[in-house]
């Protein structure tokens, strides 16, 4: 689902309009939709100050059947970005369509009507939380991936409360190769936290006032192939600052967020929580999926009772983690975070 809308413009050649995609930033990419031969397909896409969360894809594309009847013209331009797009996204889609029929003249189909551009809202978002936002939904796509894309188990056997006969069938299902797979996925659970904490901390020494004032006296040893990868940029100094930090380990991570803003992590998530049948610390629980990961990693420690409830469990503390985090981010610095 998302915006489409297309320009049918009155005189333009594929060359008119490759040339004005060029010199408003588009860039040459490779689409995976079934174009017509000879289709020319561009993308934008704003990284400052975490502008675009989708960006904008434009196609120049032969005209042919029914659609000729509308100008006439034998090239169009097709536009297209999801729901998810941020303003500046959209901005840029009705950016495009509107300076292209300035120029070429002609008639825009779409989502929206006969000439009718995609509507824009009132922009309340901070580079701030277009940053957090872009990083949440990432992760909670990841997630929502893993979880459908889950095995059930292999086994059926029948449920027998007590006894022997319980034991006996619990000892079957061990043997079921699901739940290999469910171990060999907690650290993917564990990644989640890590690349999460770690990116929103990045983000937060960016533009919290605190931590850039901080960052003009902060000594740190960099090493010269570092300097080169800020240089080109492909490296932050914000990212210099957190490889000095392991995100997967409660202590450091805590140390991260209190030394440059000021944020005690593991006393957000010390309150109780309800996961499948139990309650208890969420800091806890959080322990020991972290500890979890390390017996698998590092020795091969495969807990054959492990089942896909346990491991739904899982991913889910790690979402009440992060939603914690993001409430708390949300009241301090008074912005929304956008989340599915």
């Amino acid at each position: 689902m998302g915006r489409d809308l297309t320009l049918y413009p009155k005189k333009a050649s594929k060359q008119d309009l490759r040339d004005h995609l060029v010199g408003m930033g588009f860039e040459k990419c490779v689409h995976w939709w079934d174009w017509p031969k000879g289709t020319l397909n561009f993308s934008w896409f704003d990284e400052q100050d975490f502008n675009s969360i989708d960006g904008v894809s434009a196609d120049v594309y032969p005209v042919l059947g029914e659609e000729l009847e509308v100008t006439g013209n034998p090239w169009a331009l097709h536009v297209r970005n999801v729901y998810s797009a941020s303003w500046h996204d959209v901005s840029k889609l009705n950016e495009v369509l509107k300076s292209a029929r300035r120029k070429f003249g002609g008639t825009i189909k779409g989502d929206y009507g006969t000439n009718r551009y995609a509507p824009l809202w009132k922009d309340m978002s901070t580079p701030l939380s277009r940053g957090l936002s872009s990083v949440v939904l990432h992760v909670e796509r990841e997630i929502s991936a893993v979880r459908h894309a889950l095995p059930e188990p292999t086994f059926h056997n029948p449920t027998v409360a007590t006894g022997k006969g319980a034991e006996f069938i619990e000892f079957t299902n061990s043997m079921d190769p699901s739940r290999v797979i469910y171990n060999g996925l907690v650290p993917f659970a564990v990644a989640v936290f890590e690349y999460f904490f770690s990116r929103s901390f990045q983000i937060l020494l960016q533009y919290d006032e605190g931590a850039q004032t901080k960052l003009q006296s902060h000594q740190q040893k960099v090493k010269f192939e570092d300097l080169l990868q800020v240089k080109s940029g492909n490296k932050t100094v914000e990212m210099l600052v957190a490889e000095s930090y392991t995100f997967q380990n409660l202590d450091q991570l805590n140390r991260a967020y209190k030394d440059w803003v000021g944020i005690d992590v593991r006393a957000l998530l010390y309150k109780k929580r309800k996961i499948g049948a139990s309650i208890g610390y969420l800091e806890n629980r959080v322990s020991e999926i972290i500890q979890y990961r390390h017996g698998v990693v590092h020795h091969l420690a495969i807990d054959r009772s492990l089942k896909k409830q346990d491991y739904l469990h899982i991913l889910r503390a790690i979402e009440l983690a992060i939603d914690e985090f993001i409430s708390h981010i949300e009241r301090r610095y008074r912005i929304n975070v956008e989340r599915d």
